[in-house]
This record gives structure tokens, C-alpha cells and sequence, in this order.
């Protein structure tokens, strides 16, 4: 199984790629580098919906 990991984030900025297909979201953090995240439209789709109804963590 896969760690977790939070980090703060500043900002974030999100494309879309047609030669890709991809959605391409780049995460500004506090402290350290950018990341750059690529995923289906999918997948962005479900990440949308959580960030719209966060479960909450203990």
C-alpha cells in the first residue's frame, strides 16, 4: 500500500492537455519544489467531487 503524504499548499494551477488527453495540475507547495501532477480527465473528475466533500481524517 501506497504512504501518504500532506504537504501545505500555496496555490495550484490546472490545464488540460488535447494532445494528451491529459489534465495536467501543477501544486505550488510552502516549502520545497512544485509538483507536477498528470491525470485522465477521470480521475480529475474524482478528485473534484472529494475536494468538494473532504472525508474527514482522525
Amino acid at each position: 500500500m501506497s504512504e501518504k503524504k500532506v504537504i501545505a499548499v500555496k496555490d495550484w494551477t490546472c490545464a488540460m492537455s488535447d494532445e494528451l488527453g491529459r489534465v495536467a495540475l501543477m501544486i505550488n507547495q510552502i516549502d520545497g519544489e512544485p509538483v507536477l501532477v498528470l491525470m485522465t480527465i477521470f480521475q480529475a473528475a474524482r478528485m473534484g467531487r472529494e475536494l468538494q466533500s473532504p472525508k474527514r481524517v482522525s
